[in-house]
């Protein structure tokens, strides 16, 4: 951006300079404007309340639970890359992956007979919820899978979870 040109500018002039106060002002300078041209990234301010940040404890929890299933490595290998995904189209702010079975079926090259496989070894080990909505299920991660902030703030994160994702999609008793 221009700060970084202006950064590049006032460096390349601070070495070309043959006062020593001046050179100097100008690398102080060209630091002001090299931290100006970076930019905050918002959407992933993780701890500010951003989108999500997938945390290495949720992934190793659901791979210890997947290792003591008996599913085949190739069969925990594909729940793994699958929750990868599902995890990178997550909704803004939210529980609920944007993709359906299909589409995450379609993303990975494989039968949509064994996407649903796959999804129901990831929801058997805890690390997903899959809900009807319509002719298709909505696929949302666990509160662990999707938290954001403090740690002694998760208890306001799964009552959340459950108002977005668990009782928003039960069908009402009639």
């Amino acid at each position: 951006g221009s700060y970084g040109q202006a950064a590049l500018l006032a460096d390349q002039a601070a070495l070309a300079e043959t006062d020593p106060e001046k050179a100097e002002r100008a690398r102080f300078h060209a630091a002001g404007l090299a931290a100006l041209g970076k930019s905050k990234q918002l959407e992933f301010e993780f701890f500010g309340g951003g989108n999500v940040s997938l945390g290495h404890q949720y992934i190793d929890a659901v791979h210890d639970r997947l290792m003591k299933t008996r599913a085949t490595p190739a069969e925990r290998d594909a729940a793994l890359a699958t929750l990868l995904l599902i995890t990178r189209h997550l909704e803004w702010q939210g529980y609920a992956c944007t993709k359906i079975a299909a589409d995450l079926a379609e993303m990975r090259g494989v039968k949509k007979e064994n996407m649903a496989t796959t999804l129901a070894l990831l929801e058997r080990v805890g690390a997903i919820s899959r809900v009807k909505r319509g002719r298709s299920k909505v696929i949302a991660v666990t509160p662990e899978g999707a938290f954001r902030g403090d740690l002694s703030r998760h208890g306001e994160a799964v009552a959340r979870y459950s108002a977005e994702v668990v009782q928003l999609h039960q069908k009402p008793t009639a």
